[in-house]
């Protein structure tokens, strides 16, 4: 795979996208269905696994050892709970593990968003969004988030009186 180059331009789109998310001007959104599988850079197999493989082992545990009616209803049981409780808590670690790679460099948010399953949305106009991979992302921050990019004269000038 060649790397792409990087402009300025590039980096200064990326400095605002971060800025925008820090300042809760920007929400990460995800369809997890697309981005929770093999070859996704934030994916963790173990997460997917483990909410139905514990149950059927303990039913099947249960099964052996009680009967099959009760380790067959402690299975369904403890399916719906992992369903409706844990992968609430999955996916709040799969976001932030998410928002986390998106913003550490310009090339891992290049990456994922070539993979897709993520989406941008404007706070202030939630009519506004962007899709991975089909919508353009550095598009998206320019229109909205233009301001983000231009560094203030004051942090420039102390900047300089620092120096």
């Amino acid at each position: 795979m060649s790397k792409k180059f990087i402009n300025r331009a590039d980096e200064l789109i990326f400095g605002a996208l971060q800025k925008a998310v820090l300042e809760d001007k920007v929400h990460i959104c995800l369809l997890t269905s697309q981005i929770n599988r093999p070859n996704s850079p934030v994916y963790n197999p173990w997460e997917v696994l483990l909410p139905i493989l514990i149950p059927v082992l303990l039913g099947l545990v249960l099964i052996l050892t009680v009967g099959p009616m009760f380790g067959l209803l402690f299975m369904a049981a403890l399916i719906l709970a992992s369903n409706h409780i844990v992968k609430k808590k999955l996916d709040a670690r799969l976001l932030e593990r998410t928002k986390t790679f998106l913003l550490s460099s310009l090339e891992n948010c290049q990456n994922i968003w070539d993979f897709g399953g993520v989406v941008l949305v404007n706070h202030q106009n939630k009519n506004q969004g962007c899709v991975a991979p089909e919508g353009d992302w550095k598009e998206f921050v320019v229109n909205n988030f233009a301001d983000l990019m231009i560094e203030k004269k004051e942090n420039v000038q102390n900047d300089e009186k620092a120096q």
